[in-house]
Order: C-alpha cells, then structure tokens, then sequence
C-alpha cells in the first residue's frame, strides 16, 4: 500500500509532505450547541415520517442502490460509464506517487472551485521548489485521494505560515467585464425637456 504522503516532482528533486486538512475549526475553533431534556440529559435529533404515526432514531434510515427491478445493488458492483455504455476506466490514487509539477499563473487557481486546503509539512523540502514557492510561484499537479474516475488538480503555494495544497475542479465559466456605455458629449439643449412648455395640469 502506497505511503500516504503527497509526493511532488519539479526538475530532478522529489519531495514528500506529511498533509493535514485546514478547516474552520482548526482556524477560528468551534462551538457546540447542546440540547437537554427536563432531566439533564442530551437530546438526539429524530425524523418524523410525513404521516406523523413514526419517529425514526438516528440510523433508522439509509440509502439504497436498486435497479429496475426494484433489487438492492451493492456499491462495490457500480460501475462508470460513458454517453456510449463503455465502461470508464478508474484514475489509480496518487498518494506516495510522485507527481510532476507545472508551474502556472494565479489566473489559474482563479478558474477552478477550491473544495479542500491542506497543510504540507516535508522533512525535505527540494531547494528548487523552495527557492519557487517563496519568489511566489504556484504549482499545479494532479491529485487523486483514492481509486476513482475523475483526478483533481492540486496547487502548491506558500505564505508566512507555510506551505499549502489547494485541491480544486475547473469551473467551467469564464469572467466577464462590464463595458460601460460610451456617452457621446452632446448639446446643452439636447438635455431639456421639449415637453415642458407644452405640459397641462389639466390635462391630469
């Protein structure tokens, strides 16, 4: 089984990270708040059914695969496939697999929707990636948790509080720009109102 280690490649140098998700908690801290009944003892939360004639515990519902047939499907036998039926292969996991780094501009990291933050701590970090990440520069690479279909990409960038890995899909939209109307300067009487000697109250 592969270490799981985020390891990177630029030029010769390779260089591994130990890797923690960044959340709010760990940012600001967390609150809890805790409902107790007349006895001092705390209250689960419960779902009714639409009919009212039931309250279901935590755990007394799941989700279900089923076929047309209306059979149970394990996950295990789902498969991918594409628009044609043709079964899609699966993007192995890029953990303890080196990965080749690109450097990229921050317009880059802009186009895609960041879904994770990690924090990078390497033993060994390569001079070159060192002497890169702190002129600035952002790295891009692919990144794959665990066995699926679909890879995602991770930027590499760092600040005063360290280095960082930013995981993140493309958007799939683009910026716009607002073009203001161009007003061409006219004439003074241009901006009266031609109406205005002509207006009747009475007319109301």
């Amino acid at each position: 089984m592969a270490k799981r280690e985020i390891v990177v490649r630029l030029g010769d140098e390779e260089t591994s990270f130990q890797f923690a998700k960044v959340d709010r908690g760990k940012l600001y801290g967390r609150k809890e708040r805790v409902i107790l009944d007349e006895n001092g003892e705390r209250c689960v939360a419960a779902f009714l059914t639409a009919d009212g004639a039931a309250l279901v515990p935590p755990g007394g519902t799941a989700h279900l695969y089923i076929d047309e047939a209306f059979d149970t499907i394990d996950r295990k036998d789902l498969r991918a496939v594409d628009d044609e039926g043709n079964e899609l292969t699966q993007v192995p996991s890029t953990l303890g697999v080196a990965q080749s780094l690109t450097e990229v501009p921050p317009t880059r990291l802009l186009d895609h929707v960041i879904a994770s933050a990690y924090e990078l701590e390497s033993e060994a970090l390569g001079e070159g990636l060192r002497a890169a990440l702190e002129g600035g520069a952002i790295f891009e690479c692919l990144y794959q948790y665990r066995e699926g279909y679909d890879a995602d990409a991770l930027f590499l960038l760092k600040n005063d509080e360290g280095v960082f890995g930013l995981v993140g899909r493309p958007s799939g939209f683009e910026f716009l720009e607002r073009e203001a109307p161009v007003v061409e300067p006219g004439d003074d009487d241009d901006d009266e109102d031609d109406l205005g000697d002509d207006f009747d109250f009475g007319m109301m």
